[in-house]
């Protein structure tokens, strides 16, 4: 048993320490050669995204009893580190878009704080033990506190990040007490002990105990992912943030939040309890029917979008609900698969977004009037990712929710699957709107838009990977398959 840390396991952890360090550089940056800040913070923060992918994806695993106690060096991490990673590579695009437009008066805190949300996300996605996974929300959630707010001089911003803390501060005190119940039944916060150890529970109170912590662990991590009835913070702090830090926001913290959610109870406690599998159904139910529905008087499209993660987040808790004994083995699978799809195309849509933000309230839907006359660029980009949210054949999204109502069929949730069917029906009535306001005519031919080399490239590639996988899904399938075995 190995009790030092070897040359190997350090390679092993380095995709979480470059970034770490990246970050440590920048504020340095920052505080002694600020002048070089603004210049330079984009291009490192890519470069330390795109070395640390390099080392995701050639690392070996560590067997050292030191790493493998608190992180999981598993295929599903790797996944997980990888896919995070290219979030943060995109992110940084889009907020080196964003200061071409909007100043402020240093850049490097911002990258500093990206990448620092970007390691709590690495921590989450390859947590062994609740102390990981808790350690990897804080520093996501912390981060993003600041993030919210970081244009100072607008009022909406401050607001948004007051409420985003507040709220998360009073989740994350449910999140704490739940791991305190679960340890205080199971006696140990170490995931692969965990169902040993309820299985081994003989007594009502004891079982209670545990089913309580369970419960208050489901809230807090459904407060991450803005699922009814723990959204409220979602849509005033969509609309308030800078754009790219919604961006941020819908979709690494929600992946975030499902990829704990998947390490906890799809893979820790897998079939543990059907009472848990049940409530989960019970929220995809109000959470697919109200955001589908608010979601139709909504103008503002970082709001918008908003709505539209809390509608994806029901589908996403589909599989949740029908992963359990007895059921299906693709309730992981087809769970990573809709992340990625849904990555693709909200990343997709915000890169659009980015061309057309240049005020501090954020596009609304007037100003798509007539996109396709002044771009048909942004225009076509927009419309592949619209179609993929909407999931309309044969688009990526209509495999995605073909494949999660697939599992869902398959472990006894039928009505969970024609709730998830009425509410894409009405999903396609505002995400069409969307295009057919493109499409009309011109509002204003005088209005000039300039174009951001890192939001084009982000946009451009979205659209072409969602068409790759329209085309073709059956590699990513194979891989996710053989994960989430």
């Amino acid at each position: 048993m190995k009790l030092t840390l070897q040359l190997s396991d350090l390679f092993a952890i380095s995709p979480l320490l470059i970034l770490l360090i990246s970050a440590l550089v920048l504020l340095l940056i920052e505080s002694f050669v600020s002048h070089q800040a603004k210049k330079y913070s984009a291009w490192l923060s890519l470069a330390a995204i795109i070395f640390a992918m390099f080392a995701a994806i050639t690392a070996p695993a560590s067997e050292n009893i030191l790493l493998t106690s608190w992180l999981e060096f598993d295929p599903l991490a790797r996944f997980f580190t990888v896919l995070f990673l290219s979030i943060g590579f995109v992110s940084v695009c889009l907020a080196s878009s964003f200061f071409e437009h909007f100043d402020a008066p240093t850049h490097g805190e911002y990258y500093f704080l990206l990448l620092s949300a970007l390691s709590g996300l690495l921590l989450i996605g390859s947590s062994a033990d609740f102390l990981t996974l808790f350690l990897g929300i804080e520093t996501l959630s912390v981060s993003l506190y600041i993030l919210c707010g970081y244009m100072k001089n607008w009022r909406f911003s401050s607001e948004a990040s007051l409420k985003y803390f507040l709220m998360s501060s009073l989740a994350t005190a449910f999140l704490v007490y739940g791991i305190a119940l679960i340890y205080g039944a199971a006696g140990t916060t170490k995931f692969s002990a965990l169902l040993p150890a309820y299985q081994k529970i003989n007594t009502l109170s004891t079982q209670t105990l545990f089913l309580s912590g369970a419960a208050l662990v489901t809230l807090g991590l459904a407060f991450k992912a803005a699922i009814v009835p723990f959204h409220i913070w979602a849509p005033d702090v969509y609309d308030g943030a800078p754009t790219p830090v919604t961006a941020f926001m819908a979709v690494g913290t929600k992946i975030g939040a499902f990829a704990a959610f998947v390490r906890v109870f799809m893979q820790a406690l897998h079939g543990f309890n059907p009472i848990w599998n049940e409530g989960i159904a019970l929220l995809a139910y109000p959470t697919l029917i109200y955001a589908n529905f608010v979601a139709l008087r909504q103008s503002q499209l970082r709001r918008f979008f908003a709505y539209s993660g809390i509608s994806h987040a029901g589908f996403l808790l589909i599989p949740l609900a029908a992963d359990m004994s007895g059921g299906t083995t693709e309730a992981i699978p087809s769970l990573l698969f809709y992340l990625v799809v849904y990555s693709l195309a909200t990343f997709g849509a915000f890169a659009v977004l980015a061309y057309l933000d240049k005020r501090s309230q954020g596009v609304v839907l007037f100003d798509l009037y007539g996109l396709f006359h002044r771009s048909p660029l942004q225009a076509g980009i927009l419309t592949v990712c619209i179609l993929t949210l909407a999931g309309i054949p044969p688009t990526a999204g209509f495999f995605a929710k073909l494949f999660i109502f697939k599992v869902a069929f398959q472990a006894g949730y039928h009505a969970l699957v024609v709730v998830g069917l009425l509410t894409t029906i009405i999903s396609a009535f505002y995400y069409l709107r969307i295009i057919s306001v493109m499409f009309s005519e011109k509002s204003n031919e005088k209005e000039v838009y300039d174009y951001s080399i890192p939001a084009i490239f982000v946009g451009v590639a979205s659209a072409a990977a969602i068409a790759a996988i329209s085309i073709y899904p059956q590699p990513l399938l194979s891989l996710l398959l053989t994960i989430g075995k």
